[in-house]
């Protein structure tokens, strides 16, 4: 049974609908949505509203605005309506709505205000619609970096055990490992997700960009070692069968970036686990995948060629990518609603779900143009602190490109700290390539045939290892 009834006059008055039901998502608030005309469907209404166990009932409705009335005749729980701005500014509605007669209340909220009607039926029900504190740190958020390196920590252990199996040619910890299967042909491999922007593909209805960045975030960790992908499967586990629309667009995501990698799928793994996974409104799920690269012995590159004087690049992001979305996600939706439009016109869904671009095509020119890459890091989860695998260096960095807005957007909304947001977010820089000073020039050229590069510092001798983002005063170590 479901505690809040929504009913709207139209289908086109679904942006205010998921107004509602976001914050009823949010506070965990169970809700039925129905669409009927109190002109057109009366009887529809009727039974739609007599038939409900709904304890509170929202009516949406433009222009006239019959609908809260009619349904608050037919019914003695409360009913709230939310008036919808379709001509007038939407006065007409919000004075319809308003001019109830004695003995058949209707409350009232303002034009479009979806959301202060699910938090006035919170309030009717009972529920405190009083959220913590928004979070202005990753841990704050729910991820604790160093209790994440403690599990990390003690799982090495294992792993560099079972190194004693086979020729393996890192170390535990990198961006991805390689074993030695001939005298000239190593087998690299790693392993990711998207992690919890499924949650915003779920809240947004839009699955066709989770499938790139499944695949991005393996492959652009497969290049970092020097290792030309060749392959990809992936795993998608579900709460109950999909429907046939996300299936489709996830399935389009993964033949997107693996044309963009060029390799092929070569089969996955699906699972429904009902007793595992919950959706927040729908059928929930995790994706994830692993890619599979080679490389010869001599191809392979662990940062450890890297001398002070290097010169350090970067390759522009496409946004969030798909790391840190436990704090925005928890920023951003503490005042905005995922249809929302934000300055740069685009919706914050929208923006949210911007594929992770794929670098391989960047690692590729780098080679063919004869550069030597000291190397490359992937700034995914910790943000510019993954360039500390590259070694014990000061990776000075001395300008940077504008931030893009989503980034400048989080920020502000939740009093984040520049540190925090360099530790957990890309900032607009994607992958960071070291090469030797005499050929920047060079490197500049092949990667900006692709996309945006710029030349943001250089390396330089340190007993520690830590990342200087001078512009912002920021230091990571």
């Amino acid at each position: 049974m479901a505690d809040v009834l929504i009913i709207a006059g139209s289908k086109s008055d679904e942006t205010i609908v998921k107004k509602a039901t976001d914050v009823l998502d949010d506070l965990k608030i169970s809700y039925d949505v129905k669409y009927a005309s109190a002109h057109r469907d009366p009887d529809s209404v009727r039974s739609i509203v007599t038939n409900s166990e709904a304890k509170v009932m929202i009516a949406i409705a433009g222009l006239a605005a019959a609908l809260p009335g009619v349904v608050a005749s037919h019914t003695s729980k409360p009913v709230i309506g939310v008036p919808v701005k379709v001509a007038l500014d939407g006065l007409d509605a919000l004075l319809s709505i308003m001019q109830m007669p004695k003995g058949v209340p209707v409350a009232t909220v303002g034009i479009d205000n979806g959301q202060n009607a699910a938090h006035l039926a919170a309030r009717i029900l009972g529920i405190s619609t009083t959220k913590s504190v928004v979070p202005r740190t990753y841990a704050e958020a729910g991820v604790d970096e160093n209790l994440v390196a403690r599990g990390l920590e003690i799982l090495g252990k294992y792993v560099r055990e079972s190194f004693r199996f086979g020729e393996v040619m890192q170390d535990y910890g990198h961006y991805a490992n390689t074993v030695k299967i001939s005298d000239d042909l190593c087998l690299a491999m790693s392993t990711d997700g998207v992690g919890s922007k499924v949650l915003v593909a779920e809240m947004a209805g839009k699955y066709d960009t989770i499938g790139e960045d499944c695949v991005a975030m393996n492959v652009n960790d497969l290049i970092c070692i020097g290792a030309t992908p060749v392959g990809f499967v992936d795993y998608l586990a579900s709460e109950e069968p999909l429907p046939q629309e996300i299936i489709e667009g996830i399935g389009k995501g993964l033949l997107n970036a693996c044309a963009e990698s060029n390799i092929p799928i070569l089969g996955g793994e699906t699972a429904i686990l009902p007793d595992m996974i919950r959706g927040m409104n729908g059928p929930g799920l995790d994706l994830a995948g692993t890619a599979v690269g080679v490389a010869k012995p001599e191809e392979l590159f662990d940062g450890s060629s890297i001398q002070p004087g290097d010169v350090i690049l970067g390759v522009a992001s496409n946004g969030i990518h798909s790391n840190g979305f436990t704090l925005a996600r928890k920023v951003l939706f503490s005042k905005y609603s995922v249809v929302d439009q934000l300055d740069w016109k685009i919706s914050l869904g929208n923006e949210l779900l911007r594929p992770t671009r794929v670098y391989v095509k960047h690692f590729k020119a780098l080679k063919e143009a004869g550069v030597e890459i000291k190397g490359l890091a992937h700034i995914t989860g910790s943000g510019f602190r993954k360039i500390l695998r590259l070694g014990q260096f000061t990776f000075s960095i001395e300008k940077l490109p504008e931030i893009p807005p989503i980034f400048e957007l989080i920020r502000t909304t939740g009093f984040v700290s520049w540190p925090e947001m360099f530790t957990t977010f890309n900032m607009g820089i994607g992958l960071i390539a070291v090469v030797p000073p005499s050929q920047v020039d060079q490197a500049l050229e092949a990667l900006s045939n692709h996309d945006k590069a710029y030349r943001l510092g250089m390396v330089e001798k340190a007993t520690q290892g830590a990342v200087e983002i001078k512009p912002y005063g920021v230091r990571i170590e």
